[in-house]
């Protein structure tokens, strides 16, 4: 596995690498916005480690500018490295497009295995994505004349046939819900059936479902799928259906 790390911190980048090693992943680093760019135009790698801290561009823009490279980059997998660790700044990362929130300072071990974990989504619906399909298991909901079409075995939604741009974690977090339509699943619900292992995603699950909201919006839905029921957590509504 290559994984290029973001981060102006030389000493740190230096310590990482050997320790990355040991665990079979390979670490390429930039300790600036622009040169982490340019790496990533012009070398491809399995996933990102972006500090949130950077000079002139700070990560939260350049996670941004990476989802916004068309097709070569926006599905790359991005973990944010930061010392600030309160609830708004893990939400705001989600909301960038990260995929993962790790505090610093870190154990080298908890990286690996958020690493791992991201990784391990991102191969699943890669995988589920290149397998062909035979009678497809779907679950359609609808709500008025809106549409929110989930295929199972591809890993896709998709709203009014408009394909929905999900990562993993979101997706996971859409199919656990379309299971069981209408029934109210907390946070810690929604982890533990997305398989979730760690207390800064639950915290994050706010962000991951804000974000499903105004993608599945901007693709032109007039009706509100997810319902948000406070105290208790979410669920899809709408009239439903297998196929």
């Amino acid at each position: 596995m290559l994984v290029l790390m973001i981060d102006d911190d030389v000493e740190l980048c230096k310590t990482m690498k050997p320790v990355l090693q040991m665990y079979a992943i390979d670490l390429d680093f930039a300790h600036s916005p622009e040169e982490g760019l340019e790496r990533l135009q012009s070398q491809r790698y399995d996933l990102v480690l972006l500090d949130v801290m950077l000079p002139r561009i700070n990560g939260l823009e350049l996670c941004r500018t990476i989802r916004n490279q068309g097709p070569s980059l926006c599905d790359i997998p991005v973990i944010m490295l930061s010392a600030r660790t309160e609830l708004v700044d893990l939400v705001v990362g989600l909301e960038t497009g990260a995929d993962d929130y790790v505090g610093k300072p870190f154990e080298p071990r908890e990286l690996i295995a958020r690493i791992n974990a991201v990784r391990r989504r991102f191969n699943e619906v890669k995988t589920a994505h290149s397998v062909p399909v035979k009678g497809s298991q779907e679950i359609l909901f609808k709500i008025d004349n809106d549409t929110l079409r989930i295929d199972i075995p591809r890993a896709q939604a998709f709203v009014n046939e408009r394909l929905l741009d999900v990562t993993s974690m979101e997706f996971e977090i859409l199919l656990a819900l379309s299971k069981t339509p209408s029934e109210v699943l907390s946070r810690e619900e929604l982890l533990q059936r997305c398989n979730g292992s760690n207390a800064i995603y639950s915290r994050g699950i706010v962000a991951l479902v804000y974000r499903l909201r105004n993608k599945i919006r901007s693709a032109g839905a007039q009706g509100d799928f997810i319902r948000t029921v406070r105290s208790r957590g979410y669920a899809v509504v709408g009239y439903t259906s297998s196929l």
